[in-house]
């Protein structure tokens, strides 16, 4: 299946009939999702997007580590729209520019630019869920765990209470069990400092560390219950939600 030449309606249907989680959609607030999009993943993706398809957002915020660095930390491009094969997804400029109002390592610049952001490869997806929203996109462009800490408190600070839906770009791998099962148990027990130091190591092949840790930060914030997919196939790396626990009555 070549994924780039699926019409909407052809990515419509597929979502539509992806296996349906036990979820409360209204209360999915987060995605992790693989940076390159092909037919090992699809099915995945999918099913993840079905958590959000009958939402309405008014702005979706991308996030994606960018491979080396950035001499600002924190880059969101200067594009009033983005354009895919499906049309124009405006910019919320206020959002962009309230980022970097609220910290010093946010700006607007253009040096990771490009065509080959994971941002591109997201886009039609989330046209095929929803009518109307506008983009910020988000590239980490430096290693520093305090950069990491800083996107997260924005992220918290910013988004808690408006009407948006963060997506995390990042490739959790599923060909290694003991890998993931060591990354379920570090964010299933909230272990931040051995998690933090995991993903800063050698050992690691999740690609998109960063953007994957910030997602993890801004979940325990808001009280959010992290879910890996299970039901994998062929997929080369996994995606995963992230959902608000409702209380239980007494």
């Amino acid at each position: 299946m070549e994924i780039q030449s699926l019409t909407q309606e052809e990515i419509k249907d597929h979502i539509k009939n992806a296996k349906h989680l036990n979820t409360n959609s209204d209360h999915v607030r987060m995605l992790f999702v693989p940076n390159v999009i092909d037919e090992h993943n699809f099915g995945e993706l999918c099913t993840t997007y079905k958590t959000v398809v009958d939402q309405n957002f008014d702005t979706v915020v991308v996030i994606e580590s960018y491979t080396g660095q950035l001499q600002k930390k924190l880059a969101m491009p200067s594009n009033k729209a983005f354009e895919t094969r499906f049309g124009e997804v405006l910019v919320n400029d206020y959002l962009r520019n309230e980022f970097c109002d609220e910290e010093d390592d946010f700006f607007i610049a253009d040096e990771g630019y490009s065509k080959e952001m994971s941002l591109y490869t997201q886009l039609p997806i989330l046209q095929s869920c929803f009518s109307n929203f506008e983009v910020v996109s988000l590239q980490i462009g430096d290693y520093d765990p305090a950069i990491v800490r800083e996107l997260a408190f924005t992220l918290d600070e910013l988004l808690l209470n408006k009407n948006a839906l963060i997506v995390y770009c990042c490739d959790v791998p599923a060909s290694s069990p003991v890998e993931l099962e060591k990354l379920r148990s570090l964010v299933v027990e909230n272990k931040e400092s051995g998690l933090m130091h995991y993903l800063n190591s050698n050992e690691k092949t999740l690609k998109g560390a960063r953007a994957f840790m910030s997602g993890i930060l801004v979940a325990r914030s808001w009280g959010y219950e992290i879910e890996f997919l299970d039901h994998i196939e062929s997929a080369k790396h996994i995606c995963g939600y992230a959902k608000r626990v409702e209380p239980q009555m007494v």
